[in-house]
């Protein structure tokens, strides 16, 4: 099935910074991650966050880091971080995440996923998500990356495995799901969706039961973040071990996917509430005026004639001119 846009446009690369110049950052790519919002107070605005696996965090702790993703018009672009801190999981070492906060550009051609669109237990209680439904990890090839832009790739397979009790992973027992996949290099840290299964009740005339009818959504939500793997030696058939999905070679198929959840209780903590707290009223503050001054505005707000508004149109079509220059 083909994917959105959201799917391919939610990835990038995170990397650290070595030197930058006037127009380019220089600097060693890390691994990959994706974007995720959270809602304003403001409807206009949303804060974005890179989202990543913890391991790969960890590497760049205490060093500049910049976010690789493509240009809306060709090559790529940089965005940069918010700050210097990557945030884990508030209570949960197991959980294989860190995430951190990011600048919009209006040159970037990315997507976020918002936290509305997350996959949650009261999602897998009700069975709207639930065993065999489609899956599709998100990442970025990273044996080819792209010489001019980021070459996004899908991966797919379906939901094996909610556990009712933890699963052993390289960083202790832990809640996941469990995933069919074939799992390649660099994927870590990757977005997985899921592709919820719509159920609907038809009357069947011959025998006048109730048949319920399975069939896709169009919509996707996310799942969570690709952790690894579990890795199997053909001489070592029955003997599988868990292994972060940055090698190549064969392997078990099974994924291991830190639930969306964990991201939510993540971003919830109070520190990054905080903060989005405090740039909500900021925006406000600029963006809505009281009544006093709003009047003041209007008042002192000059009354163009008919050429005057059509000059300044002109104008402004020039300066919003995106049209590549040959």
């Amino acid at each position: 099935m083909r994917v959105p846009d959201y799917v391919l446009k939610c990835v990038g690369f995170v990397g650290e910074e070595g030197h930058r110049d006037a127009s380019k950052v220089y600097g060693d790519l890390h691994g990959t991650g994706f974007f995720v919002s959270v809602a304003s107070r403001d409807d206009r605005f949303i804060h974005v966050y890179f989202v990543t696996a913890k391991h790969i965090a960890e590497e760049l702790k205490n060093v500049p880091v910049y976010f690789l993703v493509n240009h809306v018009i060709r090559g790529t672009k940089v965005l940069s971080g918010i700050g210097d801190r990557w945030w884990l999981h508030p209570t949960d070492s197991t959980a294989d995440l860190a995430v951190t906060p990011v600048n919009m550009d209006s040159e970037a051609d990315f997507m976020s996923i918002n936290v509305r669109d997350f996959v949650t237990p009261e999602t897998t209680r009700t069975g709207d998500v639930w065993v065999g439904d489609e899956v599709f990890v998100t990442g970025l090839f990273t044996p080819s990356p792209g010489a001019k832009k980021n070459m996004p790739l899908v991966r797919n397979g379906n939901l094996a495995m909610i556990p009712n009790d933890q699963i052993q992973t390289n960083l202790g027992y832990a809640d996941v799901y469990l995933i069919e996949s074939r799992s390649i290099g660099g994927l870590s840290g990757s977005p997985a969706f899921v592709r919820p299964t719509i159920r609907t009740h038809v009357r069947e005339n011959e025998y006048g039961k109730d048949v319920e009818m399975l069939g896709g959504s169009a919509s996707f939500k996310l799942l969570g973040l690709m952790h690894g793997h579990w890795e199997i030696e053909e001489s070592e058939i029955n003997n599988p071990q868990i292994t972060h999905v940055e090698q190549r070679g064969v392997n078990l198929g099974i994924g291991i996917v830190v639930p969306a959840i964990k991201i939510i209780e993540t971003l919830n903590r109070p520190e990054l509430e905080k903060m989005r707290n405090e740039k909500d009223n900021i925006l406000m503050k600029k963006n809505v005026p009281g009544m006093d001054s709003a009047k003041k505005a209007e008042e002192e707000r000059p009354q163009f004639t008919k050429e005057e508004f059509e000059s300044a149109l002109k104008k402004a079509s020039r300066k919003t001119d995106i049209t590549p220059k040959h």
